[in-house]
């Protein structure tokens, strides 16, 4: 149903790095000279006029990054920028920005190339979101990026100029319905389960058009399921986060998970044991029968 994910190389000052979806560039710049250039083509196909947009989602400061502008709001942790998680998180943004309907700071189309190059990019973390593109029969979507330009005073360099390979996947169109699902899983709360709201509500998004309003609860074990065809484009969020809590979406195309992590301490709770009193006359004694 779902092909394997394709990727390539990305070139960073003459060194080549693997790409991961997701994964977070670090750059040094010194201007608002800068460019990206998005290249989607692989050995196999050239994409061209798959639609990409841009945002400045926040910057670096002495203590990590900070989402800012119209993402400064969103329950969504920056703490962990490992390769691991910064493809959670950028997907959690897309998710975001497509439904919120945040104005992008530019977009466009990949040429015959298979390029697309934004220009004037300050310093800052940058999230890149694409949408999919049907090629005959076949659907290829793209992975949201998440990248970082920071300037440095002692960059010799004006401007930067750097190129990246998002990763995608393909599936081919199918007359037949799909089952999807939706679960809401808890994170770090398990001794603070007071934390925890008594239900959530859930938008269903269907082409980025709300479909249907949820509530999960432990009466449903936080779980709903429904049928559609398979190439409609879904999207779930969550309407109001718990407070103390911060949101990750996951999914695989069919299924949709929504990760609330509780980010205060916990700990385990405190026990006591009460020392057994004891006596010569019964200590080293059998139980009599």
């Amino acid at each position: 149903k779902i092909g394997k994910r394709c990727g390539a190389m990305l070139c960073v000052l003459g060194i080549l790095l693997w790409l991961a979806a997701g994964v977070m560039l670090h750059v040094s710049a010194r201007s608002a000279n800068n460019s990206l250039t998005l290249i989607c083509k692989t050995d196999e196909i050239t994409l061209v006029g798959m639609h990409w947009e841009i945002y400045r989602v926040g910057s670096r400061t002495d203590d990590g990054f900070v989402l800012e502008g119209a993402f400064s709001d969103y329950p969504v942790s920056l703490s962990d920028m490992s390769a691991s998680a910064i493809g959670e998180v950028a997907d959690t943004l897309e998710n975001y920005a497509v439904l919120d309907r945040i104005p992008s700071m530019a977009q466009g189309e990949t040429g015959s190339d298979g390029l697309l190059r934004f220009d004037g990019l300050d310093s800052g973390l940058y999230l890149a979101c694409g949408k999919k593109l049907q090629v005959g029969d076949t659907t290829y979507v793209p992975s949201a990026l998440l990248l970082e330009i920071e300037a440095t005073a002692d960059s010799s360099q004006t401007n930067f100029d750097f190129n990246a390979y998002p990763k995608f996947y393909y599936r081919t169109l199918s007359s037949g319905f799909s089952k999807l699902s939706v679960k809401k899983i808890w994170m770090n709360d398990e001794h603070a389960l007071e934390n925890r709201t008594a239900s959530i509500s859930v938008e269903l998004y269907k082409d980025a058009e709300l479909w249907k309003t949820i509530v999960l609860d432990a009466s449903n074990d936080w779980s709903y399921s429904w049928s559609d065809y398979e190439n409609a484009d879904w999207r779930v969020k969550e309407k109001v986060v718990p407070e103390g809590y911060t949101i990750i979406y996951r999914s695989n195309d069919t299924q949709f998970a929504i990760v609330n992590t509780f980010a205060g301490k916990t700990s385990p709770p405190e026990t006591t044991t009460t020392p057994r009193e004891s006596s010569s006359e019964t200590e080293g004694k059998l139980p009599q029968t």
